[in-house]
């Protein structure tokens, strides 16, 4: 039964990471499940054994996306709680090097989520609870309420200009490469 189930866990994560890569290169509404089977070396069969829709596939991408970017927005915290300017902050985000896939990632969930409620949903909790994070760091850093709110919502909108202008860079890389 254990073996089963690591099979099924390994599986699926196949599937959610060709999914990534997928919807990173053609989004959500480009993305084909054939493609995403066929990349994971697995049938459609499977696809549709883990995941009922081509929705239920991409709330596991964005769960992972927004996980991913809840690791990262831990460092932006730690930063801005150390006193770092809100651009030192979300340059903690990004961290060192631009990730595109995970900038196209995330720009496909701002879109997608305008039309999919469950998808709304996720960002909505992940953009909550990254304001309450930021402000609660600004605040250890010294600030009162209301500037540790503006900050947080500086930082976040930082953040996702950022990522809006890595997914730019990169399409226009790949335009130049093709």
């Amino acid at each position: 039964m254990v073996r089963q189930e690591e099979r099924r866990a390994k599986t699926r994560r196949q599937l959610v990471e060709a999914a990534r890569r997928a919807v990173a290169a053609r989004g959500f509404e480009g993305a084909s499940l054939d493609a995403i089977a066929a990349s994971a070396g697995l049938s459609k069969g499977a696809v549709y054994a883990h995941f009922p829709t081509k929705l239920d596939l991409y709330l596991a991408v964005v769960s992972d996306v927004l996980e991913e970017a809840r690791r990262r927005l831990e460092r932006a915290a730690e930063a801005l709680a150390a006193g770092a300017s809100p651009p030192a902050a979300a340059e903690a985000f990004l961290g060192t090097t631009r990730d595109a896939e995970h900038s196209a990632l995330m720009l496909d969930i701002w879109i997608t989520a305008g039309r999919e409620r469950a998808v709304g949903e996720l960002l909505d909790a992940f953009l909550a609870e990254r304001s309450t994070l930021l402000g609660a760091a600004a605040i250890r850093a010294g600030q009162g309420p209301r500037e540790a709110l503006a900050t947080a919502e500086l930082v976040g909108r930082l953040i996702d200009a950022a990522a809006l202008h890595a997914r730019y860079r990169g399409a226009a890389a790949a335009g130049d490469s093709a």
